[in-house]
């Protein structure tokens, strides 16, 4: 059985800090970005995340790239 995958799109999350809880945990917000090119590399995502978290009154944890994928059977 042969299988095929087909790029469908891709999310860009900054995570930020967003503080210490009452127990004592940290807390973070993730903010989403929707229908990043799949053909994006991780370089450009991470100059654009760069630009976007210079904006952000918060500082950043993490960027991360979520993608997604169609598996079929061929």
């Amino acid at each position: 059985m042969a299988i095929s995958s087909t790029p469908l799109g891709a999310d860009m999350i900054l995570v930020m800090d967003n503080g210490i809880g009452a127990s004592g945990q940290q807390l973070v917000k993730n903010r989403v970005y929707s229908d990043v090119r799949s053909d994006a590399t991780d370089d450009d995502l991470y100059s654009v995340a760069q630009s976007l978290l210079g904006l952000q009154e918060q500082t950043a944890l993490a960027v991360q790239r979520r993608n997604l994928v169609e598996i079929q059977d061929v």
